[in-house]
């Protein structure tokens, strides 16, 4: 036991290891909003870049082997069957519009979705009323999605279930399998949005049995920002139109006056042209960092950071002095993010401001105070964080 857990402070350390921020004094608590990049992930970025600028110039043979190795590691990320399940997209809204514009939609359809989603999990669907469709938001204003919200809403016209598996506010980590069988008990498409859980929660699409997952880089995945992906199962795969094919799309790209050609089949005809390379060259190194490091290792510290940041905001009476929980204290809903509720008279801008000068960043957001610790911070800073608090806190009430 000893000798597994000096292993599990070393990777950890050997992760932390990644970002200079951690020497400057700085405590980055922020993930849920946008992570740091790490020291791989730009210097596989700046090689490519360079490459480009000085080098070899035609890199096209170099950048096949990378997107073939990010979708690959993407694939293990999630646990997809097949990598060609992996689509690239620009962020997750662009993943999500991929969905709703290719299936056939008829007037009295039904989507359910909730009341807290963040705004790139709902505007995909409402563009849909025109057409007739109907979205159904489950009440959470308590920042729960209990499943049986969820399954009383259902009516024979529901088509869809989209969800985060994890919500960006309160950081309620929904019962993904759960969902997922009451999806296929009804026949109904289960679309995930996946911004807040790859890179921190382990993700299992099969165990899931999602038929989509979409994400961005920027947060948890430490990508860069413009470059994410699109997971599809094979069942909503074959359902798809392909609304805006390019060139890339088709079977033989390379047969370039052959215009008659079948789309491929798999996800990566929705790939329409050339994509964001390095963004994929930063992808794919952010997205090896974590894997090398191990998901399961890097939401376990999470969630024990998480859990000492709650006991030592509860201890040190601030619940009682107007720091109200949002997030869930089931440990089996929760995940990387730990949300309050604020009282109305603190000035918040200034809140944010007070915790900057103290080398910490949090975020603010719809009146409430979020952290959002990755795998890579420490008991110290969660202590120097706690110490701050109280401080902070204090003089602002």
């Amino acid at each position: 036991m000893i000798r597994e857990k000096e292993t599990t402070d070393m990777q950890l350390q050997t992760f932390r290891a990644q970002f200079p921020h951690t020497e400057r004094g700085i405590h980055y608590v922020n993930h849920a909003a946008q992570s740091p990049l790490a020291r791989d992930t730009v210097a596989a970025i700046n090689e490519h870049l360079g490459e480009r600028h000085n080098g070899a110039m035609m890199t096209y043979e170099r950048d096949m082997e990378v997107i073939a190795e990010c979708r690959e590691r993407i694939r293990s990320l999630i646990n997809a069957a097949d990598a060609r399940q992996i689509a690239f997209a620009a962020n997750t809204s662009e993943g999500l519009n991929r969905i709703t514009s290719g299936l056939d939609w008829q007037p009295g359809d039904e989507i359910i979705l909730n009341s807290i989603e963040f705004p790139s999990n709902v505007y995909p669907y409402r563009k849909l009323e025109p057409l007739g469709v109907r979205c159904i938001f489950v009440d959470a204003a308590d920042g729960t999605i209990p499943v049986d919200r969820l399954e009383a809403a259902l009516t024979p016209r529901t088509r869809m279930v989209a969800i985060s598996a994890v919500q960006f506010l309160s950081g309620w980590h929904a019962d993904m399998e759960a969902i997922g069988r009451l999806c296929r008990e009804h026949d109904i498409w289960f679309v995930v949005d996946g911004i807040q859980a790859a890179g921190v929660t382990p993700v299992d699409v099969q165990r899931w049995q999602a038929d989509a997952f979409a994400t961005g880089g920027l947060k948890w995945l430490m990508a860069p920002m413009g470059i994410g992906f699109l997971y599809l199962s094979d069942r909503l795969c074959e359902r798809l139109k392909t609304p805006d094919p390019g060139w890339l799309s088709v079977l033989e790209p390379w047969e370039l006056l052959r215009y008659d050609q079948p789309l491929r089949t798999d996800a990566t005809r929705f790939e329409a042209g050339v994509a964001n390379i390095p963004g994929i060259y930063g992808l794919n190194a952010a997205v090896g960092l974590l894997l090398d490091t191990g998901i399961e290792r890097i939401y376990g510290q999470v969630r024990r950071l998480v859990s000492q940041l709650r006991e030592g905001i509860r201890l040190n009476g601030l619940e009682a002095g107007g720091l109200t929980p949002f997030t869930s204290d089931d440990p089996f809903r929760q995940s990387g993010i730990l949300t309050y509720c604020l009282p109305e008279s603190i000035d918040h801008e200034a809140l944010e401001a007070a915790f900057r000068s103290e080398g910490i960043f949090v975020s603010i957001r719809d009146k409430k105070l979020r952290f959002s610790p990755h795998g890579y911070n420490t008991d110290e800073e969660i202590g120097y964080i706690l110490r701050a608090i109280d401080m902070v806190y204090s003089k602002l009430l």
